[in-house]
């Protein structure tokens, strides 16, 4: 993981500071204790060349406890509170996104001051996004294939990144904090940061911004949590009937695993199959024109005899959709269309 002393360039599309920089953060951090109302810090903790070049902010565990947003393109240090559960990276940093980018460290518990001011390496356990990770795997492909030649390659660009370039790379190693935790982190997007204290997979700062209940893992009692609601089936936490259909979410997502699995209905959906009826049954059109229609008509979740199936656009498996059915058997004077 050793890194060249100098890493003060471009990186990644973010200005980075060098280590030298980041270490006597930390030190001064670890040091002097820290108030995220102390305007000085900067000034206090780093060398004249980098004051003002990037912002830093530091979260608090009273700050992480309550819920924050991590800024972009800003330094930043936080805290675990000492008395919180062990908590996984993705529900920490509330996200699920696998092209987000961010990168930072945890310090070690024997973490000593001098030896991290005087060595070249990050003076912690790294953390990297599955962004950042993929994005650090193609540059790092990207400079071993590439070839250098005074005739094609004599530019000051070339030549600093032939210079600047990497002595090894970085892994991620960090995938759950642990209370008491400090690290550093920066991020290409803003960072809903928080604890979890219903264990439904969405932090205490996620449901502040879908206005659930954090100590609640079900806010709208659908029976899927409202982590998977908000990460997974992309349905609304606080609604028990996202898509309006009739049936509730738990119901269409049966196992209640957050993934539209076979046999399940779309729970943002109100068709899921396409063929002109809604999942379940609710009221199409309006004034004269409207009318309730459905295909699981007792809203059970089940494909009872004489229903049609709501997963297949032909539930009879011919050309002949379940809508153009129940339209021709009521044109017929069908009463049990």
């Amino acid at each position: 993981m050793a890194l060249n002393a100098s890493l003060s360039r471009k990186f990644l599309g973010w200005s980075t500071l060098s280590l030298g920089g980041l270490s006597m953060l930390i030190v001064g951090y670890a040091f002097f204790g820290y108030d995220a109302n102390v305007s000085p810090l900067e000034g206090r903790l780093l060398p004249s060349q980098y004051r003002k070049e990037t912002r830093w902010r530091v979260i608090s565990p009273d700050m992480v406890e309550s819920g924050a947003t991590i800024p972009t393109d800003t330094n930043v240090i936080f805290e675990i509170p000492g008395d919180a559960p062990p908590i996984l990276r993705r529900i920490l940093l509330g996200s699920y996104d696998r092209e987000v980018r961010y990168w930072g460290y945890c310090l070690p518990d024997d973490y000593d001051q001098t030896k991290a001011v005087a060595t070249d390496r990050l003076p912690g356990r790294v953390f990297l996004s599955e962004g950042e990770r993929t994005a650090r795997d193609d540059e790092y492909k990207e400079n071993l294939a590439r070839k250098f030649s005074i005739p094609n390659n004599l530019t000051e660009e070339d030549l600093n990144e032939l210079r600047e370039r990497p002595a090894g790379r970085i892994e991620h190693e960090v995938e759950t904090f642990e209370p008491g935790s400090i690290c550093y982190i920066m991020s290409q997007v803003p960072l809903a940061i928080g604890l979890d204290p219903d264990d439904d997979e969405a932090n205490d700062q996620i449901e502040k911004e879908y206005g659930t209940d954090p100590h609640l893992a079900d806010s709208d009692g659908d029976g899927v949590s409202d982590g998977r609601e908000i990460f997974f089936l992309h349905s609304s936490p606080i609604r028990r009937d996202s898509d309006g259909d009739g049936l509730i979410d738990g119901l269409e997502d049966a196992n209640r695993n957050g993934h539209i699995d076979l046999g399940d209905t779309d729970p943002v959906k109100w068709d899921t199959d396409r063929d002109g009826l809604p999942d379940g049954l609710m009221k199409l059109g309006v004034g004269r024109n409207m009318k309730i229609l459905g295909e699981d008509r007792n809203l059970n979740g089940i494909v009872d005899e004489g229903e049609y199936d709501p997963r297949k656009w032909s539930s009879y498996g011919d050309d002949i959709s379940d809508y153009e059915r129940y339209m021709q058997c009521l044109m017929t004077g069908g009463d049990d269309c």
